[in-house]
C-alpha cells in the first residue's frame, strides 16, 4: 500500500498533473464566484441605517451552480482515478502458459518478458502495459486497460464542464462591459483591472481546453467504437497497405461486428474496461495472437529497410547538450524535448529506421545491467541528431548497385 501511495505521489509531481490541477481549481473558483455574484441581491438598511445587500440565491442559481459543481467534481474524481489505478502492467517476466506459443509473441528486452497479446513497452513508464493507448502528460501515466474508462469519463466531463464553466464566466465578462454601472455587485467584486484580467483569462482558458479536450474526446471515441487503440489504429494502417501489396486481405481481430457491442468493451456500467488484459474476446477466422504475428511480420519488414550509418561525432543525451547556445547541434532542437534520445559516440555503428529533416531515428546494441545486475546487450532505440552521422559505404553501394 505505502508503495503505491508514493508512486502516486511521484506520478503527481509532474507537469502535466500539476498544470491540469490548477486548470481544474482555477476555472472552479471563477466559476463559483461568478454564479455567485450574478446571483439576485437584496438591499436593506442596516441599524445605523446604512443600506447594504444581501446575496438571494434563486432557484435557477442554485441548480446552475449543483450542475456545475458535479462536473467539477467529477472531473476532479476521474482525474485522479486515472493516475491512481494507472493503466495496468503486463507482470514481471511474463511468459504463456503453452511454451509453442512463445513464437507468436513479441519478447520485451526490457522488461525480459514476453509481451501479452495488445501489449506495449512504454519507455516513459519504462513498462509494458495491457491495452496501451498512448502516454499522457497530463496524468503522468499511460492510458490502458485498467484506466482507459476512467481517461473517457475524465474527457467528458473535463470537456462538458470547461463549457458551461466559460459559459457563465463570459457571461459575467458581458455584464461587467455593458451593464457593470447597473449592477453594484458585479461592479464591487472586479473592480480593478487585475480582477478583470483574471476573468477574461479564466474564460479563454475554459473555453480552450474545452475546444482541445472535446477534439480528443471525439478521436478516442472513434478508436474505441472501433475496439481499437491509438497505437493499434497505425498498425491496422500498415497492414493494410502491407496486405494490399501481398494481394491479401487483412481482417483485424477485435472488431466485435458493431460499435456498440466494441464502445461496451470500454464504457459500461462499471468505470473499467472489460477483461483481464491478457485475452480478448475476437472475431471468427482469427485468434488470440493474429494481430501480434502481424506486429512481428511488420518488424521483420522494418527490419530489412534499415539502413546501416555509421556515427562521425559525439552527441551527449543531456539538456544542456539540446540547449545551449555554445553547441553547434542547437538548431537540432526543433525535433521536440520530450522524444527518446541515445547517446552516441564517434564509429559507432546504428541502423536507422526513421528520418526526419535533422534527425534520425535508430537503433544500437549496448551492454547495460539486467535486472539481477548482470552486463547483457540489449538494443536500444532513439533520436540523434543527423549531422552525427553518414550512411556506411556498404550501404552506399549497395544503393549504387
Amino acid at each position: 500500500m505505502a508503495l503505491k501511495v508514493s508512486r502516486v505521489i511521484r506520478r503527481f509531481v509532474h507537469y502535466g498533473p500539476l498544470l491540469a490541477t490548477f486548470i481544474i481549481v482555477l476555472v472552479t473558483i471563477m466559476t463559483l464566484t461568478c454564479i455567485m455574484v450574478s446571483t439576485p441581491i437584496t438591499s436593506f438598511k442596516l441599524p445605523n441605517g446604512r443600506p447594504s445587500w444581501q446575496h438571494h440565491m434563486t432557484l435557477g442559481s442554485f441548480i446552475n451552480m449543483t450542475v456545475f459543481l458535479c462536473f467539477a467534481i467529477l472531473t476532479s474524481f476521474h482525474f485522479l482515478a486515472c493516475m491512481i489505478h494507472g493503466p495496468g502492467y503486463v507482470k514481471n517476466n511474463w511468459k504463456p502458459e503453452v511454451k509453442d506459443i512463445e513464437s507468436k509473441l513479441q519478447f520485451c528486452q526490457e522488461c525480459e518478458g514476453f509481451k501479452c497479446p495488445r501489449s506495449h513497452h512504454c519507455r516513459k513508464c519504462k513498462r509494458c502495459v495491457k491495452r496501451m493507448d498512448h502516454h499522457c502528460p497530463w496524468i503522468n501515466a499511460c492510458v490502458g486497460h485498467k484506466n482507459h474508462a476512467h481517461f473517457i469519463r475524465f474527457l467528458f466531463y473535463a470537456a462538458s464542464g470547461c463549457f458551461y464553466g466559460g459559459t457563465n464566466l463570459a457571461a459575467t465578462v458581458v455584464k461587467i462591459i455593458f451593464y457593470g454601472s447597473k449592477n453594484f455587485i458585479i461592479a464591487y467584486y472586479f473592480n480593478s483591472l487585475p480582477k478583470f484580467v483574471i476573468l477574461v483569462f479564466s474564460c479563454g482558458i475554459a473555453y480552450g481546453v474545452s475546444l482541445a479536450v472535446g477534439f480528443l474526446l471525439v478521436m478516442q471515441l472513434r478508436d474505441i467504437s472501433k475496439n481499437t487503440t491509438s497505437i493499434e489504429s497505425w498498425i491496422i494502417r500498415k497492414a493494410e497497405w502491407r496486405h494490399s501489396h501481398l494481394g491479401t486481405t487483412f481482417t483485424y481481430p477485435y472488431h466485435l461486428g458493431s460499435r456498440w457491442n466494441n464502445l461496451t468493451q470500454v464504457i459500461n456500467m462499471s468505470n473499467f474496461a472489460k477483461g483481464d488484459g491478457y485475452t480478448w474476446p475476437v472475431v471468427p477466422g482469427t485468434d488470440q495472437y493474429t494481430f501480434t504475428e502481424e506486429q512481428i511480420q511488420q518488424k521483420l519488414l522494418k527490419r530489412q529497410r534499415m539502413v546501416d550509418h555509421v556515427i562521425t561525432g559525439p552527441y551527449v543525451t543531456n539538456w544542456f547538450s539540446r540547449l545551449t547556445l555554445a553547441n553547434p547541434l542547437l538548431f537540432c532542437v526543433c525535433n521536440g524535448l520530450d522524444e527518446q534520445y541515445i547517446a552516441v559516440n564517434k564509429g559507432d555503428k546504428v541502423l536507422v529506421s526513421r528520418w526526419r529533416k535533422r534527425w534520425l531515428y535508430g537503433c544500437i546494441k549496448r551492454k547495460l545491467k539486467n535486472k539481477d545486475g548482470k552486463l547483457v546487450e540489449k538494443e536500444i532505440g532513439g533520436w540523434f541528431p543527423r549531422i552525427c552521422a553518414m550512411e556506411t559505404a556498404e550501404q552506399t553501394q549497395k544503393k549504387v548497385e
